[in-house]
């Protein structure tokens, strides 16, 4: 269903039924990448920062947010996040990046890495307790949106264009990228040892990383990882094709709104089965036929836990020239 609200309506809605923190600036025009960084002094969690597709322009748009990456409506007008306040624990928070600050909802509780950003800005779908529940982002319910079973660990991380679909991880080490209706509960894979599946602009195609020797092997042998980052066509499962393989971990793929060039971060790994970033990781970029790879941003003090495109209409940053 279409979000459809005043300023009013919705900043009375926020007074009412959660937390509201000061105003922050609106984020620059044009296309921006948006960034959750952990910065020396930063606590408890990271600053969200945005910045243009060549890293030009840095900014900090929501300071001390939680741990996990930003999701975006389709409009580009609203993200969520994970986010702490006075209370034990991390929620579901969602910001107006026009201004009109940052709310908590202290009913959706945060265990996985997830939350997700319908397209439309209704909802928010995040794991909890081994299922995936949706929050209502003007009334502040919450609801189980799957079965316990046989979406246990689901990890969601992208919703279809169209938002009828949810697609996510399950399990770890062998684990798949799936695509769950929700409407029908009908489950359908979208890549083997695959994760963090997230959707194209135009919903034809599937970006998603795959740890190689890790998810096949599922033991640490003490070699490096071997990452890919790979697209495959929705449908039918037809192979999927290659865009980067690198003996460092890949994580996070985003689309540019055009549909034609990638985002994800790449941090260099002491040893096979080691997934958290480091101090010193890069934001990379790469367009979607695998061409013309190139450092975005990285700082040597800094770590990156993710990052996602802003849609919306002129934020499209097209192929990236080499």
């Amino acid at each position: 269903m279409a979000r459809v609200a005043s300023v009013f309506t919705l900043v009375c809605l926020l007074l009412l039924l959660g937390t509201v923190q000061p105003g922050r600036a609106a984020a620059p025009e044009g296309p921006q990448i948006t960034v959750l960084a952990d910065a020396p002094g930063v606590e408890p969690g990271q600053d969200i920062i945005t910045m243009g597709p060549s890293g030009e322009s840095p900014q900090t748009v929501i300071k001390r947010a939680g741990w996990l990456r930003p999701s975006w409506s389709a409009d580009g007008s609203l993200l969520t996040l994970g986010a702490y306040g006075e209370w034990s624990g991390e929620v579901v928070a969602v910001a107006e990046v026009n201004g009109s600050g940052l709310r908590f909802y202290r009913r959706a509780q945060l265990v996985g890495n997830s939350a997700v950003m319908a397209p439309d800005g209704s909802v928010v779908a995040y794991s909890y307790k081994g299922s995936v529940w949706l929050l209502d982002v003007m009334s502040g319910s919450v609801r189980r949106a799957l079965p316990s079973r046989p979406y246990t660990g689901l990890e969601p991380s992208s919703f279809s264009p169209d938002g009828s679909k949810l697609a996510g991880t399950i399990g770890w080490g062998g684990s798949i990228a799936v695509a769950v209706d929700l409407r029908t509960g009908h489950v359908s894979m979208l890549a083997r040892e695959a994760s963090e599946p997230v959707y194209s602009p135009d919903g034809s195609e599937v970006a998603f990383i795959r740890w190689k020797n890790w998810r096949a092997s599922a033991v640490d042998d003490g070699s490096p990882p071997i990452d890919e980052l790979r697209v495959t066509r929705v449908g039918t499962f037809p192979r999927s094709r290659l865009l980067r393989r690198s003996h460092k971990l890949l994580a996070w793929p985003s689309w540019d709104p055009s549909g034609q060039r990638l985002a994800f971060t790449r941090t260099r790994v002491v040893e096979n089965g080691y997934t958290d970033p480091k101090k010193g990781d890069a934001l990379m970029a790469i367009n979607a036929d695998g061409t013309c790879l190139k450092r975005v941003y990285s700082d040597p003090e800094t770590t990156l836990y993710g990052s996602a495109w802003q849609p919306g209409p002129g934020r499209e940053a097209g192929p990236i020239s080499c």
